[in-house]
């Protein structure tokens, strides 16, 4: 008679934990509590399957997290990635930088790598579907992290991204300007649709109509591409007086193009961005921004992974940090 095989599966289902603490007490048992470990290995037992006592890992290796980011390239994730790092580092984990969308083409490579490197837990920057989070999840804990499902019952921190576009626009509108353009990211990202819903809410509620050629929808947070959307919009007969840009990328570019076209910022143009990234501070005139807590951002999320991998058991909570509008050069008028 055939032996049934014991999966790890199995094993979770008889201990009743997920299958991602039964790999945890199996690759990482020095970041788990000993109540769960005895909990594991009495179900392994229960099922015939032998159960070492002896730690079954390398007492040297350092519990591993896999971090996720979209692209290398947009300046906005440094920050994020050294907020992890610093969290990570405090609690004797190696940090690992995977660069790439998550979808169905490439979810099934991102679960295989986690296995492989025996991930103790991973942290997500891409907007994710509830299926691919569910996929991801029965491999190793996850934390979304700036953008989240809203749909899905995991973890993450972020900003209020709304909110953040709404106080943005609204500080333009009593700032004078009435005619106000969009530079919106690509529409698949949380972060760009609640922006776009945030602006387009201010602008209602004061009643100022906004033609669709001045909502700039990009694929991606290119400076090249921005610049000429940018310059085709303020080519045309009809231009606006004043440009929300959701990255500071765009920000840039605007001032960029006003110089072109002999435009004057701010009297001429005025200019907000968003994320505060270092050269905000440094474009001349200098960038009027929407500051998101970046490193905050990335080192919550690490903090949360931690307590869910040692305390497996612990209901997983999210966080909504504050943005804050830093006003500069590009919207003040002398």
């Amino acid at each position: 008679m055939k032996k049934e095989k014991i999966t790890v599966s199995k094993i979770a289902e008889t201990a009743g934990v997920s299958p991602a603490t039964v790999s945890r007490v199996l690759n990482h048992r020095s970041i788990v509590k000993p109540e769960t470990i005895k909990q594991v290995e009495d179900a392994m037992m229960l099922l015939g399957c032998p159960v070492s006592r002896e730690p079954s890992y390398n007492v040297s290796r350092q519990p591993l997290i896999v971090i996720n980011i979209p692209g290398i390239e947009n300046a906005f994730y440094q920050n994020v990635l050294k907020g992890a790092r610093v969290s990570a580092k405090a609690h004797g984990c190696h940090l690992l930088i995977h660069e790439s969308p998550l979808d169905r083409s490439s979810v099934h490579n991102f679960c295989g790598l986690l296995k492989r490197v025996e991930a103790a837990g991973t942290i997500i920057l891409n907007y994710v579907s509830q299926e691919l989070l569910e996929q991801i999840h029965s491999v190793a804990p996850l934390v979304q992290c700036c953008e989240y499902n809203e749909n899905a019952d995991y973890p993450y921190v972020s900003i209020d991204d709304f909110q953040a576009a709404e106080n943005a626009t609204n500080y333009l509108l009593s700032c004078g300007c009435r005619k106000i353009a969009l530079i919106n990211g690509p529409a698949n990202f949380k972060y760009a649709r609640k922006r776009y819903e945030g602006f387009l809410y201010a602008l209602n509620r004061a009643e100022v109509f906004v033609p669709q050629n001045w909502i700039i929808q990009l694929p991606e947070i290119n400076y090249e591409m921005a610049y000429a959307a940018i310059c085709r919009v303020l080519n045309s007969e009809t231009r606006p007086n004043a440009f929300f840009a959701i990255s500071d990328i765009f920000g840039a570019a605007v001032i960029r193009a006003a110089k072109r076209f002999g435009l004057n910022v701010p009297q001429d143009i005025m200019v907000v961005g968003f994320d505060n990234i270092d050269f905000s501070a440094m474009t001349s005139p200098s960038l009027t921004t929407v500051s998101q807590p970046s490193f905050q951002q990335g080192y919550s999320a690490c903090e949360l992974l931690m307590e869910m991998i040692e305390n497996p058991s612990i209901t997983p909570r999210s966080l909504l940090l504050d943005a804050e509008l830093i006003v500069r050069e590009s919207t003040m008028k002398l």
